[in-house]
């Protein structure tokens, strides 16, 4: 099968399989979410609204997004407002944006950049980035002299057994897709530019890199990833001689590269008065202190844990540095080094995800590996074993990522026993089993409000007719939601009975239940003095193991955001609506201020 051929096929058959999925629910659900909000508010600010102080977004939230949806990538100051997050993202999906305005318009839908044709042209810019980086991949992987079969089978092991399918799928606002691509273009143009001293290669390789910066500016690492490309260090080095003497197709790529980094400085200029803003404040690196064994092998986001299609690549990478040891060796002291400056940024496990995000544009460079041991194979094995345990992968990867979207496996605080309790387990009643927010120690040392109900006598709360003596926990007395009774204890708290504004909540109980599959959910509402509520959540109760029969902690984590007004009402409570009878003791609501 011809190259262009296969990636035709995998640009419709994802397109037509986030049709019948993601897409359907585009209006109720926007796929614009977390960090991609962010990336994307570029665009309406530019082409819509023409207001780079993001004033608008605001508003926009309130008509999209629920109040624990909202991302936060407006920083203010008194000299003008930012965007967190970098520009890169939003250059590449701009045609795609101008469509959706297009279709907008045409249907006689809000022109305002969020609605769901908006939404879907994200969705589609994801997958065609996809596309086009398996493109210019495939093609520098021929170049490279890998034949057909390992090239094809590099290509969908790369696509669908990490977790790059997930973030072209089912988070398509992100980043990683758009690195992927630029990425990847990069080092085709590169090693066409010096293994035929082409000077127009070198131009498109200068603009992707430029672009690759625009995204993520540590990407510019890449460049120290071009000896992969000419057999070793000092094969770069003779090809960078080699363009010296064409000065001007030199010198014309360094400034084509430097006017498409400058956009962003020239962004800030225009918001601030100054060229250089670090955007993300207290946040950095820490070079002296990475975490990497966490990085690459903890079950909260190790590297091969979610991806270990990786490990054929690494040992793709090992057995090629026996015969072309400059270019392999140098694969893997690149990585290394990408590997380190990942591992040290300050939050080591980037926020909640689908496995280690942070790699998903470095993924060209694994698939040279996966090539490598695709083409060759390893001692007295062929090429084919390895194909099969690669298939074999791919399988637990699709498996995984169908876990992870319908939330058995949790965004985050994942740990050894957790993933080998859920491993290749399916059903509903595995569904929020682990709570994704972490507990007790992200909020140590924030100021809080615990209020505790132990159940031994009445403290004024909702539903205390519930109070039982027939089954508790500790003391003498518990709480009993029977198979009728749809709502638990509830407390009611006014803000103004706080001590400080809190925009989070933890609810905790120790709880027991006759029913394994029982849906039972915390219940958290912010409603104003009129009664109406403008934050409602609910999350599914799963403790750390199994609950029937046997008491275990259970808790939520609400992210609320900070209430109106001191005559807001805070309501939390357990609710059910099925048959199962659920006990609760020692009731613990913790209001938090995290700011």
């Amino acid at each position: 099968m011809r190259l262009r051929t296969a990636i035709s096929l995998v640009f419709f058959g994802l397109i037509c399989f986030a049709g019948l999925t993601r897409w359907q629910t585009l209006s109720e659900d926007p796929i614009i979410q977390t960090d991609g909000q962010g990336y994307h508010a570029y665009l309406p600010a530019v082409f819509i609204y023409h207001d780079l102080q993001f004033n608008f977004v605001d508003s926009l939230n309130q008509n999209y997004y629920p109040e624990d949806k909202r991302a936060r990538f407006i920083v203010r100051s008194d000299s003008g407002n930012v965007n967190k997050y970098f520009v890169g993202t939003a250059i590449i999906q701009a045609p795609f944006f101008v469509v959706g305005c297009v279709v907008s318009w045409f249907l006689g839908l809000p022109v305002d950049g969020y609605s769901w044709p908006f939404q879907l042209m994200s969705g589609i810019a994801a997958i065609a980035c996809l596309s086009l980086g398996l493109s210019f991949l495939g093609r520098l992987l021929s170049r490279m002299g890998f034949g057909p079969f390992a090239t094809l089978a590099a290509l969908l092991f790369i696509s669908f057994g990490s977790n790059l399918l997930h973030y072209t799928l089912y988070a398509p606002a992100m980043s990683h897709v758009y690195s992927f691509f630029t990425i990847s273009a990069f080092l085709y143009f590169t090693h066409k530019a010096f293994s035929e001293q082409h000077g127009r290669s070198l131009l498109f390789a200068s603009i992707a890199v430029g672009l690759t910066v625009l995204i993520r500016p540590i990407n510019g690492l890449i460049v120290f990833g071009i000896p992969v490309l000419t057999s070793g260090l000092f094969g770069t080095l003779n090809g960078i001689e080699a363009f010296l003497s064409e000065k001007k197709s030199l010198l014309m790529a360094i400034a084509i590269g430097l006017l498409v980094v400058m956009i962003q400085p020239f962004i800030y200029f225009l918001q601030t008065g100054s060229p250089i803003v670090w955007s993300y404040q207290e946040e950095g690196f820490n070079f002296s202190s990475p975490e990497l064994i966490n990085v690459l092998f903890s079950y909260r986001k190790g590297l091969f844990v979610y991806c270990p299609i990786l490990f054929l690549a690494m040992l793709g990478m090992v057995t090629g540095a026996i015969k072309e040891t400059a270019r392999y060796a140098w694969l893997m002291f690149f990585l290394f080094v990408v590997s380190w400056v990942i591992a040290s940024w300050w939050m080591w496990y980037y926020g909640g995800s689908y496995g280690h995000r942070a790699f998903i544009e470095y993924y060209p460079f694994f698939a040279i590996g996966l090539a490598r041991l695709l083409h060759r194979g390893w001692w007295l094995f062929r090429p084919w074993f390895f194909a099969v345990i690669g298939f074999l992968l791919v399988g637990l990867q699709l498996f995984q990522t169908y876990q992870h979207n319908v939330d058995i496996i949790p965004f985050d605080n994942m740990n050894k026993s957790k993933y080998w309790n859920l491993f290749l387990r399916t059903g509903d009643d595995l569904r929020w089993y682990y709570p994704g927010y972490p507990g007790e120690e992200m909020y140590q040392g924030k100021d809080s409000v615990v209020i505790k109900h132990d159940m031994e006598s009445e403290l004024g709360w909702g539903n205390e007719d519930q109070r039982t003596t027939d089954v508790y926990y500790a003391g003498n007395y518990g709480c009993a939601m029977g198979p009728e009774q749809q709502y638990g204890i509830t407390l009611r708290k006014p803000v103004s009975d706080l001590s400080l504004s809190p925009d989070v909540v933890r609810v905790g109980a120790w709880v027991k239940s006759n029913s394994r599959s029982t849906g039972v959910t915390f219940i958290c509402s912010v409603e104003d003095s009129t009664g109406a509520s403008y934050f409602w959540k609910s999350r599914v109760l799963r403790p750390q193991f199994s609950w029937t029969g046997q008491w275990a902690w259970a808790e939520s984590v609400f992210k609320c955001g900070f209430p109106r007004d001191s005559t807001d009402k805070f309501t939390v409570y357990p609710m059910k609506s099925d048959n199962a009878t659920v006990y609760f003791d020692d009731l613990e609501v913790s209001f938090i201020n995290t700011q």
